[in-house]
C-alpha cells in the first residue's frame, strides 16, 4: 500500500504541472525560443549549477540528478514572464516606416517534477515541462513589419519519464524519454486589409540522458543531454487569395548539452557554474507548405547558441538560503538577416537573485527574480516565398523581467 500511495502522489505532482501549463502560453525568454525557467531554484542562480543537482528540478537538464534525493520528492515552479520588445522599421519595399510597439505578451509558464527511490541504487522520475515557447504580437498590427509576421505563438507540453541508476559510489547515470505536444500559430499580413493565418499541432518524441560524478567530497559535476526533435505542425492555412488549405510547418528544435559544477566552498557556501550548447543551427526558416507548393516563408539560418553562468548559494541560517547568479548568452542570431520580427533575439546578460525558506522538514518555499538585458540589434529581411520581397530594415530593442515562485516537498 505505501508504494502505491507514493506512485499516486508522483503522478498527481506531474498532473498538477500539466494543468498549470494550460493556464498561460509560455514566451521565449532565452536564446532562440527555448525556456530556461524550469526551476525557481536555478532561476535564482541564473541557471548556474543546473545539471549538477541540489534541487529536483535539475532533472530537466540531467536525469541522473534525481539520485541525490531519497524517498519520494516533488518540485513545482511557476514563473511570470514580462517581456518587452520594439521593432522600428526604417526602410521597406514601398510600405513606409513605423514601429511595432511592444511585441511581447505577458505570460506564465510552469514545471513540475517528481522522483521516487525504488531501491538503494535506483530512482524513477517524471517531469512535466514546457521546454520551448513563443508568443509575440505587435501593439501596432499595421506597421510595415507585419508583412513578415503579426501574431506568432508556439506552445509545447513535454512529459519526460526518467530512470537513474548509481553504478558506483559517486557515479550515477540517467536516461529518459521525451513525449512532446506542440501547438503553433503564424500570421502574416498579405494586404492592408487582410491577414493570412496558419494554425497546427503535432506530437514529437525524443530522449534525455545524463551523468553525475562526485570525484571528491563536496564536488559534483553533472553532464546532461536533451535530444533534438522536429514538430511537423499539421493544420490549415487561410488567406484571401487561396481560401483555406491544408498546410504544414516544420519546427526544428535543437539538441541541448549542459555541463554544470556544484562545489562546496564552506559548510554554508556553494559555488555554481554552467556551460550549455544548443544546436540551433537546425532552425533554417519559418515557413509553411501547402498541397500546391510553399506558402509564406522567412529564412532564419541560425547558428548554434551558447550559455555561460556562474552563481552561488549561501545558507544565511538553517532555514534560509540565499542565491544569486549572472549569465552571458550568445544568441544563435548573429546577423540582421537572421533576426526575425517574431523572434528579435540577440546576445543577453542575465542578472538573477533568489531565496529558499525551509517551512518545515517536508516543505521548502522558493522565490526568484531575473532581469535579462538583450543587446540592441538590426533587421534586414526579405519574404522568401511566394515572392522575394524586401528588404525590410530597422532596429530592435528588447528586455525581459521574470518572477518565479516554487515549492519543494518531501513526502
Amino acid at each position: 500500500m505505501p508504494m502505491r500511495h507514493d506512485i499516486r502522489t508522483l503522478l498527481h505532482a506531474g498532473g498538477a504541472g500539466l494543468l498549470a501549463l494550460t493556464l498561460g502560453t509560455p514566451i521565449a525568454s532565452a536564446g532562440g525560443f527555448d525556456i530556461h525557467e524550469q526551476s525557481t531554484v536555478f532561476m535564482g542562480s541564473a541557471s548556474a549549477g543546473s545539471a549538477a543537482g541540489g534541487s529536483l528540478g535539475s532533472m530537466f537538464w540531467n536525469p541522473a540528478a534525481t539520485a541525490q534525493f531519497s524517498g519520494l520528492n516533488s518540485e513545482s515552479s511557476y514563473t511570470l514572464v514580462l517581456p518587452y520588445g520594439n521593432i522600428d522599421i526604417t526602410g521597406s519595399p514601398g510600405l513606409g516606416t513605423g514601429s511595432s510597439g511592444n511585441i511581447g505578451i505577458d505570460a506564465t509558464t510552469s514545471s513540475s517534477f517528481g522522483a521516487y527511490q525504488f531501491a538503494p541504487d535506483l530512482w524513477l522520475g517524471m517531469a512535466i515541462t514546457s521546454p520551448f515557447g513563443l508568443a509575440t504580437k505587435p501593439d501596432n498590427v499595421g506597421y510595415p513589419g507585419s508583412y513578415l509576421g503579426v501574431t506568432t505563438k508556439l506552445l509545447t507540453i513535454n512529459a519526460n519519464p526518467t530512470i537513474a541508476y548509481r553504478i558506483a559510489p559517486g557515479i550515477t547515470i540517467g536516461a529518459g524519454v521525451q513525449i512532446e505536444w506542440a501547438q503553433g500559430k503564424l500570421q502574416f499580413r498579405e494586404s492592408p486589409s487582410a491577414v493570412a493565418q496558419f494554425g497546427g499541432t503535432d506530437w514529437a518524441f525524443g530522449a534525455t540522458a545524463g551523468i553525475t560524478i562526485e570525484p571528491t567530497e563536496g564536488t559534483t559535476i553533472g553532464l546532461g543531454y536533451r535530444s533534438q526533435m522536429t514538430h511537423d505542425l499539421e493544420g490549415s492555412f487561410h488567406s484571401s487569395g487561396t481560401g483555406t488549405l491544408a498546410a504544414t510547418s516544420a519546427v526544428n528544435l535543437p539538441d541541448i548539452v549542459t555541463l554544470s559544477l556544484r562545489q562546496v566552498v564552506t559548510p554554508t557556501t556553494r559555488l555554481l557554474g554552467t556551460a550549455q550548447w544548443s544546436n540551433w543551427s537546425r532552425f533554417k526558416d519559418l515557413s509553411l507548405s501547402t498541397p500546391y507548393g510553399p506558402g509564406p516563408s522567412v529564412a532564419a539560418n541560425w547558428n548554434d547558441g551558447w550559455f555561460f553562468s556562474v552563481g552561488g548559494e549561501y545558507d544565511y541560517s538553517s532555514k534560509l538560503t540565499l542565491r544569486s547568479g549572472v549569465a552571458y548568452e550568445i544568441s544563435p542570431i548573429d546577423d540582421a538577416s537572421k533576426r526575425l520580427v517574431q523572434i528579435p533575439d540577440n546576445n543577453r546578460v542575465w542578472l538573477s537573485i533568489g531565496a529558499s525558506y525551509k517551512w518545515s522538514d517536508a516543505i521548502t518555499l522558493d522565490v526568484a527574480y531575473s532581469h535579462i538585458f538583450i543587446q540592441d540589434g538590426g533587421i534586414n529581411l526579405y519574404t522568401a516565398s511566394p515572392a522575394n520581397v524586401g528588404p525590410f530594415t530597422g532596429n530592435v530593442e528588447a528586455s525581459v523581467d521574470l518572477f518565479s515562485v516554487g515549492m519543494r516537498t518531501r513526502w
